[in-house]
């Protein structure tokens, strides 16, 4: 188990020692959703996430879950994380309103669009982007386990960091997860996984404040002809186009 693994076990392991299940919880979460987590960990974590849900999953009175989906953006995120464990198939008014929203954050209704995925939904919804009116049908959508261009970007990011520098191997899987959910309900099947993964080395890089590093790995790994392509993360935000 690396270290990163091992600090981040502990923290969860305190956090429950401290009766704080739904912030471990959280957390367990939050590394259960990245597109690969070695089997070791991935079985230490599914473990601590269903002692935690047997200390607080209680459920959701309906009247609190319309308040929060009527509520300001933080109160429609904290709708959505609930909606995760709630049965979407008597809620799509609910669901349609939270994907209409002007202020949910389109990664938000990602999350989202996976909980309806999770349920194989199978009624349509509609919602904007990049200015246009969509429809889609939750279940007809591939999931990411299954999208091969997701499945090789992060093979690339094994390749180029798992076991040399497993601290920006974690990061370039957060932000490939982000990226996911902000693209919903798109797939990523016909997208070529080098410029995504070269992309997202490069997002890494600038926050580590080594951008003379990412050139020396683009020469380096022989990346200097694929297409540098902005993402939809770095521009969160500049959403719901009038």
């Amino acid at each position: 188990m690396n270290l990163y693994y091992q600090a981040l076990i502990q923290e969860i392991h305190e956090l429950m020692a401290q009766e704080k299940y739904d912030l471990a919880l959280d957390k367990v979460q939050a590394e259960l959703d990245l597109p690969y987590v070695p089997q070791p960990e991935l079985d230490v974590l599914e473990a601590y996430k269903e002692e935690c849900l047997t200390h607080i999953d209680k459920p959701v009175p309906h009247h609190e879950i319309e308040v929060l989906i009527h509520g300001n953006m933080e109160q429609q995120e904290a709708a959505v994380a609930m909606m995760g464990d709630m049965n979407l198939w008597n809620m799509h008014d609910e669901v349609q309103f939270l994907l209409d929203s002007d202020v949910l954050l389109n990664e938000i209704k990602g999350e989202l669009i996976e909980h309806l995925m999770a349920q194989k939904i199978d009624t349509p919804y509609t919602m904007k982007k990049s200015g246009l009116e969509l429809t889609f049908v939750p279940s007809l959508i591939i999931p990411k386990e299954d999208d091969q261009t997701l499945i090789q970007i992060n093979q690339l990011f094994i390749d180029w960091f798992a076991n040399d520098n497993p601290t920006f191997y974690q990061f370039c899987t957060r932000l490939l997860e982000q990226e996911m959910l902000e693209n919903r309900p798109f797939d990523f099947m016909d997208q070529d996984p080098k410029p995504i993964a070269k992309a997202i080395v490069r997002l890494v890089a600038e926050a580590f404040g080594q951008s003379d590093e990412f050139k020396l790995f683009v020469t380096q790994k022989q990346l200097g002809e694929i297409a540098d392509i902005p993402l939809m993360i770095e521009s969160r935000g500049e959403q719901n186009e009038k």
